[in-house]
């Protein structure tokens, strides 16, 4: 049999060049490793090296096996990344979301059904999110509309609606409610990590948007400004948000969205619980 040890070994000698430089790289005595060279070539049944006055150099056998053995250690030194992967997937979810709002939904009832496992998420266009769901890098996605296609299962997951969030002082302040056309050519707070709903920058072309992406910093940046922002009617029974801010719900269409957990249909009774609590 031949050990992975000495196949190191043998690598380590082609790429030094001399037994004496491969010895001292691998802190062994040049004896020793003149002996595991020449058992490696015992074990495999043919010579691997050229033997000259002074000199040791591979010969076409030698070459070829360097070739294998190097593929042989990449594919030993992957293994314990590749078995930890393995067993991480194992234990953990992998969520897609499209929008930060359903990640607050389905976090505690994910905790609840499947106590055991660690939640992945990680926010992408909804094109991605449909891609990375059938390729399986993703267990569950988190759309605002529901996927066509028989080979998903979806149920809806929630409902979100946008709103501008105006100092006490602002025109529109008493406004019952206001459209992105109205409000449009207003600079506004944004935070950027908003998923589809940067959108909203689309829709009111003329105005200028501040971001920041830390969320404490945004909240601050907030309360210290005469500057409009943008809030959802979740915010506050799952995000801190600053006070003395007059909330008014945008009337548009595409400021209310419903939001849909999504798997594939063959991996529904897996999450059959989590599905029913929806």
């Amino acid at each position: 049999m031949i050990e992975l040890y000495v196949l190191r070994q043998f690598a380590a000698f082609a790429e030094a060049g001399t037994l004496s430089e491969a010895a001292e790289i691998l802190h062994l005595s040049q004896p020793a490793l003149s002996r595991n060279m020449k058992k490696l070539e015992e074990d495999l049944g043919v010579t691997l090296f050229e033997r000259k006055k002074n000199k040791l150099e591979l010969n076409q056998n030698g070459t070829y096996v360097l070739d294998l053995a190097r593929t042989l250690l990449e594919d030993a030194d992957a293994l314990a990344k590749k078995v930890q992967e393995f067993d991480r997937k194992n234990r953990t979810i992998r969520l897609g979301i499209c929008a930060p709002a359903p990640l607050w939904t389905l976090t505690p009832l994910i905790s609840q059904v499947y106590p055991h496992l660690s939640l992945q998420t990680e926010m992408e266009s909804e094109e991605l999110l449909l891609k990375h769901l059938i390729d399986d890098s993703y267990q569950l996605i988190a759309l605002h509309e529901p996927p066509a296609g028989a080979e998903f299962f979806c149920k809806k997951c929630g409902t979100e609606t946008l709103m501008f969030a105006l100092p006490q002082g602002h025109r529109y302040a008493k406004r019952k409610n206001l459209t992105f056309a109205e409000m449009n050519g207003e600079n506004m707070l944004l935070m950027p990590d908003i998923g589809f709903w940067a959108f909203v920058m689309d829709k009111m072309p003329d105005s200028r948007f501040l971001t920041q992406s830390d969320r404490f910093s945004f909240n601050e940046l907030v309360q210290a400004s005469s500057l409009p922002s943008f809030i959802t009617d979740l915010s506050e029974k799952y995000r801190v948000t600053p006070p003395g801010r007059i909330y008014v719900p945008i009337s548009d269409a595409e400021a209310t969205v419903s939001y849909y957990l999504v798997c594939k249909k063959e991996k529904a009774k897996e999450f059959d619980e989590l599905f029913r609590l929806l």
